[in-house]
């Protein structure tokens, strides 16, 4: 593991039970995604939120009939919001999950945290878990550049964050194997890309 993870996933453990109550509720875009979601696929797809903190996001997916495993590489972050089952502490490098049994990957917030030449190693592993056909839904920082952000609420911790643009992120896809299908964008504390993209 990588000196930018280790301290990223300290980071997470010591902040995540403040993390899981500031974002308990989850904004509209998220529901408007996973209804979209929803839409495309059949119920009881098989779907893996990567990076999923607390497992809200891993709650809401169940919540519309998906088999959903959640993986996060913080053990804190797992169990701030109560654990449960399907929640699983692994390093979205090297998934824990076999070849081609997945429908889609939802993965929001989270490959920001991972240092840029890394990058293809995670998209590798998300087009290796994915069925032909299955749905990627990826939720980057747009913007250039890479370093440490130290924590709004708690000034003396930091975390590692990558921004990317959709044209040279969008050709990493495609070298992972993947069609870009359509993104857009947002900006809230900071701007944001979504990406829709699906498995050859």
């Amino acid at each position: 593991m990588t000196d930018h993870a280790a301290t990223t996933r300290a980071t997470y453990d010591l902040i995540a039970p403040e993390y899981a109550r500031r974002w308990s509720s989850s904004p509209e875009w998220v529901t408007a995604e996973i209804d979209r979601l929803r839409a495309s696929l059949p119920a009881g797809a098989r779907v893996a939120d990567i990076g999923c903190g607390p497992g809200h996001h891993t709650r809401l997916l169940r919540e519309r009939g998906f088999r959903v495993a959640g993986f996060d590489l913080s053990r804190k972050m797992l169990t701030a919001a109560g654990g449960g089952p399907g929640l699983v502490q692994a390093d979205m490098r090297a998934l824990p999950v076999a070849t081609r049994s997945l429908d889609a990957v939802w993965c929001v917030a989270a490959l920001l945290h991972i240092p840029r030449p890394e990058v293809p190693v995670v998209l590798g592993e998300f087009g290796r878990v994915l069925r032909p056909g299955g749905e990627l839904t990826l939720s980057v920082a747009e913007g250039d550049g890479e370093g440490w952000e130290n924590v709004s609420y708690e000034q003396s911790l930091r975390r590692w964050f990558v921004s990317h643009r959709i044209e040279p992120l969008g050709a990493l896809l495609t070298e992972a194997g993947f069609s870009v299908a359509g993104h857009s964008r947002r900006s809230t504390h900071r701007d944001w890309l979504l990406i829709h993209a699906r498995r050859h």
